[in-house]
């Protein structure tokens, strides 16, 4: 009787103090939340990981509130659950505060920024701005910017760029960019209009980061050894890698809606497997597809974003490094390689690098995506799933052949290019000598037979990606008549509607992968072409430094006239 008293005395103990915890979790959220309005009111913001971890915590109470929900659902009322409730809109409160709220200025000196649309009423003279305005609005306002400065007194500082002070929800949806969009809209841009250019997307940062990579992968390997890959990777790769999240994130969420078309149509079908679905669970099924396709369009917007920025610095960063080192190269050296294909290695390659530089995580993506699609094909049709995946594996050697023959085509049509751009450099550094010795008929001709190379190494590579492209579209139809076909032939079950429409949502997803795999293994053969390209350029010796104050070793000496 004792230990049981003691026992009861213990859960009271335990149930008060988890009563106390949920009483100051409510409290603190009140505080917080009262804290963020202060701060918005102000004119502040929090700080970023604060903010991050406002949203976590939001989402983890909104969990929280719909276990509490169903308890008191189902009778199951006590003051620890009503807490429990509460404390979630004080959370929602400042999770959705932190998402809307603007980031904070890097520097108290910084000024006040203002939108694209608000400088077009100013310099217009709005009258509503300059009679009407509060003197709160008026603090914020930013003074105009002098289209020309006074000659004596310096430049106006440009405009900060509006992703500088974004809020994370404007970062998602790019909704920073509506300014600038609104008053391009209404009257042609001027340069005051378009903000600064960050730090990171600056072409000196980015050439200073794959210079110092490269110069640290020679040390580290070698001359010889060195490779333009490492380098790049080194000075890019954690950008680069840290945008694979937002992939996986896309790629994950393909995959809810074809689970939640096969519980909907289950449930309209009637099947027992979905009896226990009631009528306002299958309207969140419903919500549940229109907020998936939502986070995946977020994800995959932010993930395209980060990739072409990212291809815009390495293209940067490519044309930089090799201009320096034309101009340290050794003369025998630059006459080696030539003009025409050093232009070629600022531009033809740092530009096809810089375009699939958004496209590379599609290798893993697309073998992720195949996998997944393969394992829920086979929870609904059986062993039939695996005959797809028996074509798509016959077909591998297939690709790696194409792949090998369209690196062959690319090499041809790269050297055809760089003869034509040597050559027709050479014709315009020496345009006068062609007119003085009327030349131009034999020149021409010249440089018509190196175009007409070009042109038919081009018009084969063309005829060669055309039936490839036929093949590989061709593999989803094989995968889905191959499946279907199996299934009708070895399972007793009948083919019923869920199945069906899982199926052919499965297999639409299917596609993109099948048919963008062989083209990324293409798009990686073709890159390593023009890594090698230019590691062979940046392995070319240069010359030896001198020191502009370094004495000579022999003065000079004055003789008189003899």
């Amino acid at each position: 009787g004792g230990g049981g008293g003691g026992g009861g005395g213990g859960g009271g103990e335990t149930v008060r103090f988890e009563m106390s915890c949920h009483a100051a979790g409510f409290v603190s959220w009140l505080a917080l939340s009262a804290l963020s309005l202060a701060e918005r009111k102000a004119g502040r913001g929090a700080g970023r990981s604060v903010r991050y971890w406002c949203i976590a915590a939001a989402l983890l109470a909104a969990l929280r509130f719909e276990a509490a929900l169903v308890a008191l659902g189902q009778g199951r009322s006590s003051p620890r659950l009503l807490l429990s409730a509460a404390s979630f809109l004080p959370a929602l409160l400042a999770g959705g505060l932190s998402l809307f709220e603007p980031e904070s200025d890097s520097a108290s000196a910084l000024a006040p920024t203002r939108h694209a649309a608000d400088d077009d009423e100013q310099r217009c003279g709005s009258p509503a701005r300059a009679v009407g305005a509060s003197p709160a609005r008026a603090r914020r306002a930013a003074p105009p910017l002098p289209s020309v400065p006074e000659a004596g007194e310096p430049a106006a500082p440009p405009r900060q760029s509006g992703e500088e002070r974004a809020s994370i929800a404007s970062l998602l949806t790019f909704s920073w960019v509506g300014s600038l969009l609104a008053a391009g809209r209404r009257r042609p841009l001027e340069a005051e209009d378009v903000p600064a250019l960050s730090q990171e997307d600056s072409a000196a940062h980015n050439a200073g980061l794959l210079h110092a990579a490269w110069e640290g992968e020679v040390a580290r390997r070698g001359g010889l050894d060195a490779s333009f890959f490492g380098a790049a990777h080194a000075a890019f790769g954690r950008y680069f890698w840290a945008s694979a999240g937002y992939k996986l994130v896309n790629d994950v969420f393909i995959f809810v809606n074809p689970a939640l078309i096969n519980v909907i149509v289950g449930y309209i079908n009637g099947d027992a497997s979905q009896a226990g679905l009631s009528r306002g669970g299958a309207f969140g099924c419903a919500a549940a597809m229109f907020l998936a396709a939502e986070v995946q369009s977020l994800a995959l917007g932010q993930y395209f974003f980060r990739g072409f920025r990212l291809g815009l610095r390495v293209r940067a960063a490519i044309g930089q490094v090799v201009y320096d080192k034309a101009l340290r190269m050794t003369a025998e050296q630059r006459a080696c390689f030539g003009v025409g294909p050093i232009v070629s290695y600022m531009q033809i390659d740092a530009a096809k690098i810089a375009d699939a530089v958004p496209y590379l995580h599609g290798i893993w993506s697309c073998l992720l995506q195949l996998g997944i699609a393969t394992s829920m094909l086979y929870s609904v049709l059986g062993p039939a799933a695996f005959a797809g995946l028996g074509i798509m594996v016959a077909m591998l050697p297939l690709n790696v052949w194409v792949g090998k023959k369209q690196a062959v085509f690319t090499k041809r049509i790269m050297r055809a290019r760089d003869g034509r751009v040597s050559l027709i450099s050479e014709v315009l550094q020496g345009v006068r000598m062609l007119k003085l010795f009327a030349w131009e008929p034999p020149t021409l001709a010249e440089v018509r037979a190196k175009r007409a190379v070009e042109l038919s190494a081009l018009t084969r590579g063309a005829l060669f990606g055309t039936v490839s492209t036929f093949l590989w579209g061709a593999a989803p139809i094989f995968v889905t008549v191959a499946t279907f076909a199996l299934f009708a032939a070895v399972s007793p079950d009948p083919l019923t509607a869920p199945k069906a429409f899982t199926s052919l949502t499965l297999f639409t997803l299917m596609r993109f992968p099948l048919n963008s795999l062989p083209n990324q293994i293409t798009r990686v053969i073709d890159l390593s072409v023009s890594f090698r390209r230019l590691t062979k350029f940046l392995s070319a010796e240069e010359l030896a430094p001198l020191p502009l104050d370094a004495p000579l070793e022999q003065p000079p000496t004055l003789r008189p006239p003899a």
